[in-house]
């Protein structure tokens, strides 16, 4: 058996261009772009979904804040990207986490009845059909790779998101402490 190193079977995340913007021709016209400030709340945890957000600029995160006040990242989320917490949409049931702003942002809001119109079937599949890409590339990220070895495939695969996230949100997406990427970056001589 084959020993597996630097493992990335799928593109991890916003590689998907082109239906980003596919998606956004698809609303011209029908939905202004509005600006969002960071730390902006724009789905609490616990409430129903009205809508996703596709990105313009800036990042978003989904978050679940536990009662001690304790936050662990399920994603960001950047240019191109939409962001929809689709188990939730799909099972039509309360967010499990929170949609915040982290850097400012520039969002088209869009309503998600939007997609119960026929016309607007083909586009949900492909939504749907792209986050399961995404999830199965950042569950062999996530499994298949070490600490240092995700690390890596960010600096040299996603630099526009070590640009935008802080070391302590990097290490909140790396599934590691903020200690342990400071000890891996010290061993890249990155510190």
């Amino acid at each position: 058996m084959a020993i597996l190193t630097d493992t990335q079977l799928l593109p991890l995340g916003d590689s998907y261009h082109y239906l980003a913007n596919e998606f956004r021709n698809k609303l011209a016209g029908m939905i202004a772009l509005k600006r969002y400030a960071k730390e902006h709340v724009l789905l609490q945890q616990g409430e129903q979904q009205q809508a996703g957000y596709l990105i313009v600029s800036g990042v978003l995160s989904a978050l679940h804040v536990s009662e001690q006040g304790a936050q662990k990242c399920k994603e960001f989320y950047f240019q191109d990207e939409f962001a929809l917490l689709y188990g939730n949409w799909l099972t039509e049931t309360n967010a499990f986490y929170q949609l915040k702003v982290m850097r400012d942002a520039e969002l088209i809001k869009v309503p998600l009845t939007l997609f119960d119109n026929p016309d607007w079937q083909a586009m949900k599949h492909k939504l749907i059909t792209q986050q399961l890409l995404f999830k199965e590339a950042k569950e062999a990220f996530l499994l298949l790779n070490t600490p240092e070895q995700r690390y890596k495939y960010l600096l040299d695969n996603k630099p526009h998101w070590l640009a935008q996230l802080s070391l302590n949100e990097v290490a909140m997406y790396l599934g590691i402490s903020a200690i342990s990427l400071s000890r891996i970056r010290g061993r890249l001589n990155l510190s």
